[in-house]
């Protein structure tokens, strides 16, 4: 057993006390993980209900009840909650009191759409050390995602810039920029973000080449990729299956608007699995596409038996993409854009194709592309990824051992 294990307390945050996304699934898979491994865990979440996974374990789980900042109908609570949540902070300070004599350790997952940076400030105070992933690039930009909703392209600006500030690049209206500027000039300037953390970790090079810039000179940076919690079974023969398959969030930046556009246009069999706020808008405007809303993990794994490829058409960089590894795992060859952190897991030709977003045939040359190939063709692909995935597989216990030596690294300082 571990030293740490008897006087260790791991505290794991995220604004979600269930699975919406990808910062929530792995810190609740993480969560559940160290206390299979035997290590004393707290939860921390702001928004509800609790995942009966969470209560049915040892985990001592702390959740506020709260709506996050898109979902609360008291629009002021959300708009002065959003930028400073002071129910959060005087949370964390009691959870922190009473932990007071043990080794504890923060790890912060996610706090922008619920928690706030009050929760930070907090462990500052309180002295507990804390690590961060960098699930995306909140702690750099206001967005969140160097992304430029009105002009529907990466943004190359640099954040909090005077040309950042500037520019109308939000998902809605300048003022809500103007919003995004605030909550990120006090999460910089009162809350301590990044300035009063020392170790970040971060899931693959390309996030970590856009991020690094922005944090303190002196910070840590420890490679933890995201856990793939798959499990080994029979590869998925995915040169006998006709359906394209989009998993994720239905929002512009994941691309799913080009999905549905290319997918109605080459009238090719799809698959979309995801909720969004203009869900109902694209089953009337495109009712040749399959959309089966936000699934269960065991329903996924159903229609992904279906899938000939999984296309993940995102216009951002994203900073893993955990959907394009679960493919990947299952045989299942991806199409995915050059520009984005998942190209890192993909050899073009071998177990899936990339494309250049920036041409707008891109996506659909790459899909016509794989539809013309050989049955056969497509029978290496799906075998040379089921092969290349499980031969350095980033499963659950290799996620706990890599999270335990970024804390024993941090216990050193």
């Amino acid at each position: 057993m571990h030293p740490f294990r008897t006087k260790l307390h791991i505290i794991i945050v995220s604004d979600f006390a269930f699975i919406n996304g990808g910062a929530s699934n792995v810190a609740i898979t993480s969560a559940l993980a160290l206390d299979q491994a035997g290590y004393s865990v707290s939860f921390f979440a702001a928004v509800g209900p609790v995942m009966p996974e969470l209560l049915n374990s040892n985990i001592e789980v702390t959740c506020l009840e709260q709506y996050d900042i898109l979902h609360d109908p008291n629009r002021l609570r959300a708009i002065v909650q959003g930028i400073w949540n002071g129910t959060a902070a005087n949370a964390m300070d009691k959870l922190l009191t009473k932990w007071m004599g043990y080794k504890v350790i923060v790890h912060l997952h996610s706090f922008v759409k619920a928690l706030s940076s009050s929760i930070v400030k907090v462990c500052y105070k309180h002295e507990v050390p804390i690590v961060l992933t960098l699930h995306d690039y909140f702690t750099a930009c206001p967005n969140g995602g160097f992304y430029d909703y009105q002009q529907k392209q990466l943004c190359l600006r640099r954040g909090m810039s005077v040309s950042c500030l500037k520019t109308n690049c939000d998902v809605r209206n300048y003022k809500h920029k103007v919003w995004r500027v605030a909550r990120n000039v006090v999460q910089l300037r009162v809350g301590g973000i990044p300035s009063s953390i020392k170790h970040f970790i971060y899931i693959s090079e390309l996030s970590k080449q856009i991020l690094q810039p922005y944090l303190p000179e002196s910070a840590k940076l420890h490679y933890v990729p995201n856990p793939i919690d798959v499990s080994p079974n029979a590869r998925i023969e995915a040169e006998n299956n006709q359906f394209y398959i989009f998993i994720g969030r239905l929002s512009p930046e994941k691309g799913i608007d080009t999905f549905c556009q290319v997918f109605s246009k080459l009238n090719y069999p799809a698959i979309v699995v995801g909720d969004g706020e203009g869900i109902s808008n694209l089953k009337k405007e495109y009712p040749m596409i399959e959309f089966k809303g936000w699934l269960e993990k065991t329903a996924i794994s159903n229609i992904l038996g279906k899938a000939k490829a999984l296309v993940f058409p995102t216009h951002w960089y994203e900073t893993q993409g955990l959907v394009v590894y679960e493919a990947l795992a299952q045989g299942i060859p991806v199409i995915v854009p050059e520009h984005c952190c998942a190209a890192e897991g993909v050899v073009h030709g071998e177990d899936g194709l990339l494309y250049n977003d920036a041409d707008k045939f891109g996506l659909e040359l790459a899909i016509q592309q794989l539809e013309n190939m050989p049955v056969d063709e497509i029978k290496v692909l799906s075998e040379t990824a089921y092969m290349r995935y499980w031969s350095k597989s980033d499963d659950v216990s290799q996620h706990v051992n890599n999270l335990i030596a970024t804390y024993n690294d941090m216990d050193c300082d």
